[in-house]
């Protein structure tokens, strides 16, 4: 009887440790749905990142591809209007020395206005000693050797100097209206294609921000989850099979975002080198 009783005492506890045992493998398989659910859910949101990631990327190659070719016209501007600025140096060089001819020029045609006077003069006192022979031969000579050293030109070049002075004056006026009206022209189409420029970064942006607070939405259920992990570990732990799952579901979790980090970066450094180089800054992000 008391080997009966023994055995009935042992067949009840081991029907209460199967009890037991069974009542934790129903909570372990409980959990294993809550977490292929959660799984799931993941899965379809990684899925979902991917599809919004992949057109991204083509976006922004595209806008890569835009902004050289932008900063190759922006170059090819800042080229043009150095050689403008050469060409607008040279012409008020050549202005400013036919200013400087022309002055000199005045002060000779003044010279030979003077000149002109007193041979005018002198010539007037010679014909004075029209009755006198003597006295005019003397006085002939006179004004020869006074005057005829000094060459006069004639007064017809003189009016044909002024002529050719006033019509280049005119021409290199006209020329730098037209060059200050180009210049201002491309000042204008540089200072929108740089807005437009900044624009585009500012779009890049914001979607560098967007991926950012996608990424830390991520983490934060990463968080959540490894807490839970850690919550009921202590409560009984995991073994086999569920154990392995969720750390290699985690590690896909910290594979995907570590590549969504790489992947900011990478926009963030092209955003850089993108950058117009203008004294203007962009906004911080």
């Amino acid at each position: 009887e008391k080997e009966i009783a023994g055995l009935q005492k042992e067949i009840k506890e081991r029907d209460d440790t199967i009890g037991d045992k069974e009542k934790r493998i129903y909570d372990l398989k409980k959990k294993n749905q809550e977490l292929e659910k959660f799984k799931f859910v993941l899965d379809y949101k990684i899925k979902e990142l991917r599809k919004q990631i992949v057109p991204r990327e083509k976006e922004i190659a595209l806008m890569k591809e835009q902004i050289k070719e932008m900063d190759a016209e922006l170059e090819l501007y800042h080229k043009n209007n150095a050689k403008l600025e050469l060409q607008i140096s040279d012409l008020k060089l050549k202005l400013e020395g036919l200013q400087r001819e022309g002055l000199h020029q005045r002060q000779r045609a003044n010279d030979l206005d003077g000149m002109l006077q007193r041979y005018r003069n002198d010539l007037h006192e010679t014909i004075q000693f029209i009755q006198e022979p003597k006295a005019l031969k003397e006085s002939v000579k006179k004004l020869y050797q006074r005057h005829v050293r000094e060459r006069v030109p004639p007064a017809e070049m003189d009016a044909d100097i002024q002529k050719e002075y006033n019509r280049q004056r005119e021409y290199l006026e006209k020329t730098v209206d037209a060059l200050k009206k180009k210049v201002t022209k491309d000042a204008e189409l540089h200072k929108s294609e740089t807005m437009r420029i900044m624009q585009e970064n500012v779009a890049l942006i914001r979607e560098i921000n967007e991926l950012r607070r996608e990424m830390k939405a991520m983490k934060q259920a990463q968080r959540a989850k490894e807490l839970a992990g850690t919550m009921s570990s202590s409560r009984g732990g995991r073994t086999g099979k569920f154990g392995g799952e969720a750390a290699r579901e985690i590690e896909m979790q910290k594979e995907t975002i570590r590549q969504l980090r790489d992947r900011v970066q990478e926009l963030e450094n092209g955003l850089d080198r993108s950058r117009p180089r203008s004294r203007e800054r962009l906004p911080p992000m």
